[in-house]
C-alpha cells in the first residue's frame, strides 16, 4: 500500500507543489534510524518519505485512527497510534523500540503536535530516549513552506514551494548511551541539538515569509512605469488608426480593455484593502490584459501575427502558471519584463513586420528568464519554449536574420531587469547608509 501511495503521490505532489530535497545522502540506506522533523502540515509524512527508498513507520496521533476511512489509510501507510496525553505513551514507545530493533526507519514529530509558523517549540524527549535505548541515529529534518501549502484549519492544500532538508545524523556512542540512560538533562541536550539543526535552516525562511507578509499589508504602490505601457499603446494605436481612417471599427475593442485596466488600478489605489491576493492581482493584471487584448490589438494594427495568436496566448499562459508558486518579487520582475518585451515587439512589428516576430521575442524572454532565475519548473519551461520556437520556424520556413532582432529583444528585456534590480538595490543601500550616517551624526550632537 505504501509503495502504491508513493507511486501515485510523486506526480501529484510534483504537479501541486514545487519540491526541493537536500541532504538525502544523510539518510542511511539500511539499519535503524529516527527521522525527526518539524510538523507544519498534514503533508509532512509523505513529504519526508517520497524520495526515500525504504519503509518508514510513523508514530501518529491515536485520534486519527478512530476517524472512518482516515484511520484505515493512516494504518495502511505503516503508522501506529500514540496517545499524546502525559504518561500514556509507553505502549507506543515499546512499539517504536520494536520497529528500530528490527532495523527499520521510524518517523516522528517530536513536538507532539502541528508546529506553529515560528521555530520549533519545546520538544519531547522520546526521540533521545529511543536513540539511547536502541543506538539508532537521529536525522533531523527541516520542512519549509508546507505551512503555506496547507495552513492549519484550511480544508484543502494550495500550490506552494516546499523545501525538505535532511541534516547530518546525530549518533551516540555506546559509552554515552550507558552513562546517560536515565539522565533527563542529557536527553534535553540531545533534543536541543535536534531543534538547533532544524531551526537553523528554518529561521531564514521564516524571516523571509514574515517580511513578505508585512509587505502584503503595505499600501499599494503608485502606478509603476511599465503600467503606463497599455495607455501608451492605446494612444499610439489610436493615432495609427486615425491616419488609416479605421478608428470607428476598432475604438471599442481598443479602449474598453484599457479603461477597465486603469479603473482596477484606481480601485486598488483607493478602495481595495491591502492583502496578499490584492497584491498578486495587481501585479499579474498586465499579463491578463495582454492575454485578453492581444487579438483585438494586433487585428486593429494589422500586424502579421495571424494564425500563431492562439499558440502565443496559450504558451504565455502556461509559462505564467509556475509564478503562482514563486515569491512576490519574482512575479513582479517577470511581469515587468514580459510587458516591456511585448509592447516593444509590437512597436517593432509596425516598421518591420514578421509573422513570427512577437512569438520569438516573448518566448525568448520567457526561456532566458526561467533559466537565469531558476524559477519553478524552469527546465520544462526552457525546453518547451525552445521546442516551440524551433517547431514554428521549421514549419513556416521563417528563419532569418530579422528574427535575431526579435530574439535579441527577449535578451535585452532580461538585461533591463537585471540592471533595474541592481540600480534599485544600490539606491536602497545608499538610502540606508545615508540614514545611518544621519542617525550617527544626530547621536554625536546629542552627546556633546
Amino acid at each position: 500500500m505504501l509503495s502504491f501511495v508513493k507511486f501515485i503521490g510523486r506526480p501529484i505532489f510534483r504537479l501541486l507543489f514545487s519540491l526541493e530535497y537536500h541532504g538525502l545522502e544523510n539518510v542511511p540506506e539500511s539499519g535503524p534510524v529516527i527521522l525527526a522533523g518539524n510538523h507544519p502540515s498534514y503533508l509532512d509524512p509523505l513529504l519526508i518519505g517520497l524520495p526515500i527508498q525504504r519503509v518508514i513507520k510513523y508514530m501518529a496521533w491515536d485520534a486519527l485512527f478512530r476517524v472512518p476511512v482516515l484511520g484505515w489509510f493512516v494504518r495502511s501507510l505503516g503508522a501506529f497510534p500514540v496517545d499524546i496525553r502525559k504518561g500514556r505513551g509507553e505502549a507506543a514507545f515499546r512499539e517504536a523500540i520494536r520497529v528500530l530493533e528490527s532495523g527499520h526507519a521510524l518517523g516522528i514529530f517530536p513536538e507532539g503536535q502541528r508546529s506553529e509558523r515560528g521555530p520549533m517549540g519545546e520538544l519531547r524527549t522520546g526521540v533521545a530516549r529511543l536513540a539511547i535505548e536502541t543506538g539508532a541515529q537521529i536525522v533531523p529534518i527541516t520542512i519549509g513552506g508546507a505551512s503555506r501549502a496547507w495552513p492549519k484549519w484550511r480544508l484543502l492544500p494550495r500550490p506552494a514551494k516546499i523545501i525538505v532538508r535532511y541534516h547530518e545524523p546525530i549518533s551516540l556512542t555506546s559509552e554515552e548511551r550507558a552513562e546517560h540512560r536515565d539522565d533527563r538533562e542529557f536527553h534535553y541536550k540531545i533534543m536541543q541539538r535536534v531543534a538547533e539543526k532544524i531551526n537553523r535552516s528554518l529561521t531564514p525562511a521564516l524571516r523571509g515569509a514574515e517580511s513578505l507578509e508585512k509587505w502584503y499589508r503595505q499600501p499599494p504602490s503608485h502606478i509603476r512605469s511599465y503600467e503606463w505601457a497599455p495607455l501608451a499603446a492605446s494612444i499610439i494605436s489610436t493615432l495609427i488608426l486615425v491616419g488609416r481612417g479605421r478608428l470607428g471599427e476598432h475604438w471599442i475593442s481598443l479602449w474598453v480593455p484599457t479603461a477597465l485596466y486603469y479603473l482596477y488600478i484606481a480601485a486598488d489605489l483607493t478602495l481595495i484593502r491591502p492583502a496578499r491576493l490584492a497584491k498578486w492581482v495587481r501585479n499579474s493584471m498586465p499579463v491578463w490584459l495582454i492575454l485578453a487584448w492581444h487579438y483585438p490589438l494586433t487585428r486593429a494594427l494589422a500586424v502579421p501575427s495571424g494564425r500563431w495568436n492562439l499558440l502565443l496566448l496559450a504558451a504565455t499562459l502556461v509559462a505564467f502558471f509556475p509564478f503562482f508558486y514563486e515569491d512576490y518579487y519574482t512575479l513582479q520582475r517577470f511581469v515587468r519584463g514580459l510587458v516591456v518585451v511585448y509592447y516593444f515587439s509590437l512597436a517593432l512589428l509596425l516598421g518591420w513586420p514578421h509573422p513570427l516576430g512577437l512569438l520569438v521575442a516573448v518566448f525568448s524572454f520567457i526561456a532566458v528568464f526561467s533559466l537565469f532565475r531558476r524559477t519553478v519548473f524552469y527546465k520544462a519551461t526552457l525546453l518547451v519554449m525552445i521546442l516551440l520556437i524551433a517547431s514554428v520556424i521549421y514549419m513556416t520556413g521563417g528563419a532569418g536574420a530579422e528574427l535575431l532582432i526579435f530574439a535579441g529583444l527577449g535578451l535585452a528585456a532580461n538585461a533591463y531587469l537585471q540592471t533595474f534590480a541592481t540600480v534599485a538595490y544600490d539606491i536602497r543601500k545608499a538610502g540606508t547608509v545615508t540614514l545611518r550616517r544621519q542617525d550617527e551624526a544626530r547621536s554625536r550632537r546629542h552627546a556633546h
